[in-house]
């Protein structure tokens, strides 16, 4: 079977590099003690800031504008629709039913990317709100990510979820994240959060990015296609 073109040609998102320490999966990559404590212990430069977000276990995606119309994404970058997966699907619908809401928040060329909670995926989450299915964490035109303030306005504006800051200022130890963290979240994890992003920008420009996944984090152990038995969800709600 022939796949969909990619609407926007690239991948809906790349991959974060990890901090020293973290636990690093078979596909993953870390950066070296050096540059990683940069994020943590610094020393930090003039201008430089860190923005320490909850780590948000879903399935990434991404939501485009391309002139007056939305495509909801996979991370890949292909249609959700496109998807053999009920999750993705499921968010297909859900971005179809905000088109004129995300119309108002992305310009031409833009997306925003973000969490997908519908489903469970390596953890369990409760949530009540359809509107809080979906927790974003950047809007991007094609490699570029916006400054985080302008990025925080536009969500905060347009009345969609972003992931929970943690910390914002200097380098923050991974001790410390995981103290602001807690077992819980911000977000509704029923069995223990997963971890943190560092955001640096300087002079309010994207420097770099990175994240710590804890060690009792298993990937992928409530989907289906691992399991051989159904979805876990975590959206019990009115449907869509």
């Amino acid at each position: 079977m022939t796949k969909p073109v990619k609407p926007l040609g690239i991948k809906g998102y790349g991959s974060t590099p990890h901090l020293t320490g973290s636990r690093v999966g078979p596909e993953d990559y870390s950066l070296s003690p050096e540059q990683s404590r940069l994020f943590t212990i610094g020393p930090a430069r003039r201008g430089d800031r860190f923005i320490v977000t909850e780590k948000v276990d879903g399935s990434c995606v991404a939501v485009a504008r391309l002139g007056d119309e939305i495509h909801a994404l996979n991370r890949a970058g292909y249609p959700a629709w496109s998807s053999p997966y009920a999750l993705h699907l499921a968010f297909d619908r859900w971005v179809q039913l905000r088109k004129d809401r995300f119309l108002d928040l992305l310009m031409d060329d833009q997306r925003v990317v973000g969490e997908w909670l519908h489903t469970a995926t390596g953890t369990r989450y409760h949530v009540v709100d359809p509107n809080d299915l979906f927790v974003s964490f950047s809007i991007m035109r094609m490699h570029d990510r916006i400054p985080y303030d302008d990025f925080a306005k536009r969500i905060d504006e347009a009345a969609f979820l972003r992931a929970h800051v943690l910390h914002d200022g200097g380098p923050l130890p991974i001790d410390a994240m995981l103290t602001l963290l807690g077992e819980s979240g911000f977000h509704g994890a029923l069995d223990g959060t997963e971890g943190a992003v560092w955001l640096h920008e300087n002079e309010s420009k994207f420097s770099a990015i990175a994240k710590y996944v804890k060690h009792t984090k298993t990937d992928g152990r409530y989907l289906s296609r691992n399991t051989g038995g159904d979805d876990v969800l975590n959206y019990h709600g009115v449907a869509f």
